[in-house]
């Protein structure tokens, strides 16, 4: 697959229409989301939808389309018409989906072009009440006194970026760990809570609140700063991780071909929504990040998440998810 810049040049290689962007948006926009109704990526894209809609002075109507792993939702706005009516919320699995080499109906490059960074949802490292270790600095001390024992983390899934993100610190710290995946970050949760599994690499919602409810602990939050959400919990870099910072990220998308000026019409809007008090405190409180950015900032983070990724699979053999 082509890399991710190729993007970033068709949008500087294109030629505005002033007088089609002056005259955008001509009708409801139709905002696609690749996931079902009522999750809190859903929620995400409808908070923002509703402040889009005072921006560009039309309705913003959240279209849910789930399934097949975020593809069929991805594949219905890269073979929509690239007027600017239709866009996507382009979904993380779109990187874990190019990284494991999967099949997909559309052609990322060509048929898809880059808006904005949407949001960013942190992961995190979480420990059972009863783990050995409280501490990131136990846990890296642990297997000293205990040679040759592994130690299970739990994730929602094999390929999901959470594993992916376990194997990424395993091979950072020389840490003996072994992946127990689950269908879904909900069943993991219960398994850790527990006490089946000791460690739980997971993202920031739902699993803050079984820690601020103390059913779980919380070793490290897998940012550069502190989450408003868990203010007690350190840095992947305060407690002795550094360098293993990661997220979900989720970012907008268009088809591709959609004039230019059009997409920096969205590109205004959606840095405009996102950076409204009101709305990004929403986001925060679901813990989301806001983001935003040029479009080539977006395009930038899909090259480099998708080589980062790739390395991790092909490093750890890791196997497609089915």
């Amino acid at each position: 697959m082509k890399r991710r810049h190729v993007l970033g040049a068709t949008l500087l290689a294109a030629i505005p229409s002033f007088g089609r962007a002056q005259a955008y948006p001509e009708r409801p926009l139709r905002f696609v989301v690749p996931y079902a109704p009522g999750g809190s990526t859903d929620t995400s894209a409808r908070i923002v939808a509703e402040k889009l809609a005072a921006l560009l002075g039309q309705p913003v109507i959240v279209d849910n389309k789930p399934g097949g792993s975020t593809i069929i939702g991805t594949d219905i706005v890269a073979k929509a018409k690239p007027d600017g009516h239709t866009i996507l919320l382009t979904p993380a699995a779109l990187i874990v989906n190019i990284a494991f080499g999967v099949a997909v109906p559309y052609d990322v490059d060509k048929d898809l072009m880059p808006v904005v960074s949407f949001v960013d949802l942190p992961i995190l490292l979480a420990a059972a009440n009863n783990a050995p270790f409280k501490t990131v600095a136990e846990l890296l001390a642990w297997p000293k006194s205990n040679p040759g024992r592994p130690i299970a983390y739990a994730s929602a899934g094999v390929g999901a970026l959470t594993h992916l993100w376990g194997e990424y610190v395993k091979a950072k710290t020389g840490l003996p760990l072994e992946h127990v995946g689950y269908k879904g970050s909900a069943e993991a949760l219960r398994d850790v809570i527990a006490g089946h599994v000791p460690l739980f690499s997971d993202v920031l919602v739902p699993t803050a609140t079984a820690i601020r409810a103390g059913q779980v602990r919380g070793l490290a939050v897998a940012m550069a700063k502190r989450s408003e959400l868990l203010p007690d919990v350190p840095t992947v870099s305060e407690a002795g991780l550094p360098g293993t910072e990661g997220t979900i990220p989720f970012g907008i998308s268009v088809p591709g071909g959609t004039p230019v000026a059009i997409v920096m019409r969205l590109n205004t809007a959606f840095n405009e929504a996102l950076a409204d008090p009101a709305t990004r405190r929403k986001l925060l409180e679901l813990g989301f990040i806001p983001v935003g950015g040029a479009p080539q900032d977006y395009a930038n983070v899909l090259t480099s998440e998708i080589a980062k990724w790739r390395a991790v699979i092909k490093d750890s053999k890791i196997p497609p998810p089915s």
